[in-house]
């Protein structure tokens, strides 16, 4: 296993996607930062009747809440980059005509997959981090440069729960990261993983609010879907409402979905299956031809 990550690793290093990818993710952490604090210095109020003010913006985006708000881009922009990423690792195999060539050199083929899924994590959990520093540095210099320095918020309470917003966010993108990754080897084709995986996370929303205003039996399906777990979860980051960019506490309230326990099992219930069926798929399927 250790061989075979070495050369997984070397592969998805080596192409130019990966990079591409990772900068595009830092670009939109630094995007969004500056677009934000322009907007709070232009904008009295905003949002439902003025709820929202300049200064309430500003200060959000201070030091004291840049990882879950950089966790937040993560989540929602970082999953998409994480689903081409993963289809990218087992579909480019097929485009490429190296999949024979690497099942019969390696020792087995699942642990062939299993590795390719293991370095396909470690990277996404890199990325996580490196979207997270940028977001520290942005915010560094904007707390600085405003008078904001003073770091007595940063206790161990503080250290943890920006540690448990990390695992969350990770734990929420996994069902789309091995969804894209079985479809890739269920179709054959990094086409394949990337389109299933964008759509489900386009469409799933929209289907399921049409789902909530059909009525019985429909309206609870949605809650047994990847989305409306994931911003179950998700909510749970601690992150002002002025930069949230998913739905409030409330809307989720008026939804009536599972809490957060049941939330994160559906999730991995989710994961888990889909990782079950790339590895049946990629260990059964004649590859010879």
């Amino acid at each position: 296993m250790t061989r075979l990550m070495a050369v997984e690793f070397f592969k998805l290093r080596k192409r130019m996607m990966t990079w591409i990818l990772a900068l595009l993710l830092v670009g939109l952490v630094v995007l969004l930062y500056s677009v934000l604090w322009n907007v709070s210095g232009r904008v009295a109020t905003f949002g439902e009747s003025g709820q929202f003010t300049g200064q309430d913006l500003r200060r959000a985006l201070f030091l004291q809440t840049s990882v879950p708000f950089s966790l937040q881009v993560v989540g929602l922009f970082g999953t998409i980059f994480a689903m081409i990423l993963a289809a990218g690792a087992v579909g480019s195999e097929y485009g490429w005509g190296t999949v024979r060539l690497m099942t019969s050199a390696s020792s087995g083929r699942l642990q062939l997959i299993a590795a390719k899924l293991l370095v396909v994590c470690g990277l996404v959990a890199v990325a996580a981090l490196l979207a997270v520093a940028v977001g520290l540095a942005f915010s560094s210099i904007i707390t600085v440069s405003n008078g904001g320095s003073n770091l007595d918020f940063v206790t161990s309470s503080f250290i943890r729960d920006q540690a448990e917003s990390f695992g969350r966010t990770l734990f929420v993108m996994a069902p789309y990261v091995t969804l894209a990754f079985a479809m890739a080897a269920i179709g054959r084709s990094t086409l394949a993983g990337v389109g299933t995986g964008i759509g489900v996370a386009f469409m799933e929303p929209l289907i399921g609010g049409l789902m909530r205003l059909g009525g019985n039996p429909w309206k609870e399906i949605p809650n047994y879907l990847i989305n409306a777990n994931s911003s179950v979860v998700l909510l749970q980051n601690k992150l002002p409402d002025v930069v949230r960019l998913g739905p409030s506490t409330p809307e989720l309230a008026d939804r009536h979905l599972n809490g957060t326990p049941e939330a994160m099992l559906i999730l991995a219930a989710y994961s888990v299956v889909f990782v079950a069926l790339a590895f049946f798929v990629y260990r059964t399927r004649d590859i010879t031809a």
